[in-house]
């Protein structure tokens, strides 16, 4: 029965922590949505602009190759007031006039086309914000119900049945999970393909009537094939770093800031103390997503191009320090702000396991995360090696 018991509080504490990674998750699509729409709002006002434009000079032409036909139906009817040369020039310039006016209306219409795909896609990218900021507000109150109710319905389970019972709704309720991630990944890069599908469709059109602007286009769609696929590639590792089944969290701490550095060129000094202790699977997540999430706002908001992380392992704990000598910030002003959702995020991983969690940094002086995790079992296995 003990074992049955420690099966389900782990089985419940690796779906919180699953949970915990999707509200993070869901958070960062919403933020790279909104980014986007304003990306795309600016790119439609510059595009109505140049629609506004187009109009005025089709109407100018209009007027001008009127006023050139008419000029050359004169001359024609008067031929003896008029030499061939002015024959000429008339008809010249009534045919030129008419082939910009061609022109001119031909660009009108593709603009008015492509202001319309920016409306339609203004309006997809309102509504994945709004669905993203709907689902973290769904997602808060699963881990509420999964990290209260479950946890203290495991805690004072009385027979083999409701313990059972318990495990069906975790297992459901990692099910659930499984087919959200699914549908993020439908409504991020799914979307984004779609679009990269539209465009190269555009693209082709183009090759017949502008082919001069089809380089640019294509150096967009090459960018945006890019950030897809590197969001593609960020879902699959924000699933489970494979290092850390493999060789355990200081080797995949080691592989992520090797990864960090060579991306952004952030130089990270890990320094590993104490006994390799074999972890509990779900704290080793924890532990790993926690320096991850660190390191992810030195490089955001420090502004610098060092830090240090320390993973100490006592017999009773493990330690994590993540610091910086960067901008630093109000931390009272930033936990109780909007824009703290990743230091809340932090601090609730660490009391879910009952951990501590402690941020100290002031504006100018740099910023030290402190993170303590309490080990299970941690004296036998240290005592046994």
């Amino acid at each position: 029965m003990g074992a049955d018991l420690a099966d389900l509080d782990r089985i419940v504490k690796e779906t919180i922590a699953a949970i915990e990674r999707s509200r993070e998750q869901i958070y960062e699509i919403a933020e790279g949505a909104r980014q986007e729409y304003q990306t795309v709002e600016a790119e439609l006002q510059e595009v109505k602009d140049q629609v506004n434009a187009h109009i005025a000079l089709v109407d100018h032409l209009t007027r001008a190759e009127k006023v050139a036909r008419q000029r050359l139906l004169h001359v024609s009817r008067n031929f003896s007031q008029y030499g061939e040369q002015d024959i000429r020039e008339a008809y010249e310039r009534a045919w030129e006039l008419q082939v910009e006016l061609r022109v001119a209306q031909e660009q009108e219409k593709q603009l008015r086309r492509r202001r319309d795909e920016l409306e339609r896609r203004l309006r997809r990218l309102k509504e994945t914000v709004r669905r993203a900021e709907e689902l973290v507000s769904r997602v808060g109150v699963a881990m509420g119900y999964l990290a209260g109710n479950l946890k203290k319905l495991a805690a004072h389970m009385d027979d083999l049945r409701q313990r059972r019972w318990l495990a069906a709704a975790v297992i459901k309720a990692q099910e659930e999970e499984r087919r959200r991630v699914a549908r993020e990944i439908h409504d991020g890069p799914a979307q984004a393909l779609a679009n990269l599908a539209m465009r190269l469709e555009v693209c082709q059109r183009m090759l017949e009537q502008q082919p001069q602007d089809v380089k640019e286009e294509l150096k967009d769609l090459a960018e945006l094939s890019r950030a897809s696929l590197a969001e593609v590639r960020k879902i699959i590792f924000d699933l489970r770093p494979m290092a850390l089944d493999d060789l355990g969290l200081t080797a995949a701490l080691r592989a992520y800031i090797n990864g960090l550095q060579e991306k952004t060129g952030l130089q990270v000094e890990l320094v590993v103390l104490g006994p390799e202790v074999p972890l509990d699977s779900a704290l080793e997540v924890n532990a790993f997503r926690l320096v991850q999430e660190a390191l992810s706002n030195v490089v955001k908001h420090a502004g610098v191009d060092r830090a240090w992380v320390r993973v100490e392992t006592t017999r009773s704990q493990l330690n994590l320090v993540v610091e910086d000598e960067g901008v630093g910030f109000n931390v009272k002003e930033v936990m109780s702000s909007p824009n703290g959702f990743g230091l809340m995020g932090m601090r609730e991983r660490v009391e879910m396991f009952g951990g501590k969690f402690h941020v100290r940094s002031a504006p100018g002086q740099g910023t030290r995360v402190q993170i303590s995790l309490p080990l299970e079992g941690a004296e036998e296995q240290v005592g046994g090696r």
